[in-house]
């Protein structure tokens, strides 16, 4: 893909949606869609990487990700354009998308050729650099996919990491994914009233959980009706007492095409020793599956 655009509000969709091509045509209808995120942890592109990878590692992400059953996944923490070709060269039937704001770690959007789906990039989501330096924006994408459309952003949030040393730089990072969290109700609410398209997804590593008691940064998505967590309930990979902080939230309306009991956590780290498994990414992808079958019901 070349350089993405930037949008920063809502006006744009509907000419963005018009005027973008396609990046592909739709083939055998498709009946069950599966979508997914997964923080790949510093996704390099092989000059001084903070977490190189072999080929065979990047040849067993690529597995894994084929494994997922995924039509569409969203990426936290891809360098450049560079990483993420490094990773498709071993996902020949996939292709994908890179933001260029977030620094060393964007957001990007890896999607299938051969299936009867369509994709159409339409830029990095800059208010959610609530920040300069300390947020990443949003990627966001419009896609059609058997009966359905929606929009679709791919977020990673502030992160609250062992760097925030002091309960000031602590309560820094919480207010600032607390922030996020109200543009994104912000954002899913103007779309909302702008209608008529009311199916809305947002994947990513949200970096907190909604079962948080203490410090709660995504109480503004919570308390919005107009969404919901699927994964909410889903446990970590990595921390076995611990919710994950990778998410699907969807719109009331795709709600309805959710398959019950669907959404879960790969878990590769039960199927490779601890520190193999932690040579890949010390996240798992999660995903969910939606009928696509059903009418278009917006």
């Amino acid at each position: 893909m070349g350089a993405l655009t930037r949008f920063s509000c809502l006006v744009f969709f509907g000419l963005a949606v018009t005027a973008c091509q396609p990046v592909r045509q739709q083939s055998q209808p498709l009946s069950v869609l599966t979508l997914g995120t997964f923080n790949i942890e510093w996704l390099g592109d092989g000059l001084r990487d903070r977490n190189p990878r072999t080929e065979e590692e990047l040849q067993q992400l690529a597995e894994l990700i084929r494994q997922t059953g995924v039509d569409i996944l969203g990426l936290q923490e891809v360098e450049n354009e560079r990483a993420l070709q490094r990773l498709l060269r071993y996902l020949p039937e996939f292709t994908g998308a890179v933001g260029s704001l977030g620094g060393q770690q964007n957001v990007g959007l890896l999607y299938r050729r051969d299936r009867s789906l369509v994709v159409r990039i339409l830029g990095e989501y800059t208010p959610l650099i609530v920040q300069p330096g300390r947020t990443r924006p949003g990627l966001l994408a419009y896609c059609r996919a058997g009966n359905a459309d929606f929009y679709l952003m791919v977020v990673h949030l502030k992160s609250t990491s062992r760097y925030d040393s002091t309960n000031e730089l602590r309560e820094l990072s919480r207010q600032l994914r607390l922030r996020q969290a109200h543009q994104l109700v912000r954002w899913v609410d103007s779309l909302l009233a702008a209608g008529p398209e009311q199916d809305v997804v947002i994947v990513g590593d949200f970096n907190d959980t909604p079962r948080r008691r203490q410090y709660p940064t995504l109480t503004p998505l919570l308390e919005y009706p107009g969404v919901e967590f699927l994964t909410a309930d889903l446990r970590s990979c990595r921390y076995e007492r611990a919710y994950t902080i990778d998410h699907l939230v969807v719109s009331r309306s795709f709600r309805q095409r959710y398959i019950a009991g669907s959404a879960h956590v790969v878990n590769f780290y039960a199927r490779y020793p601890f520190p193999q498994a932690e040579r890949l990414s010390d996240h798992c992808p999660v995903v969910a599956q939606f009928d696509i079958a059903a009418p278009d019901n917006d």
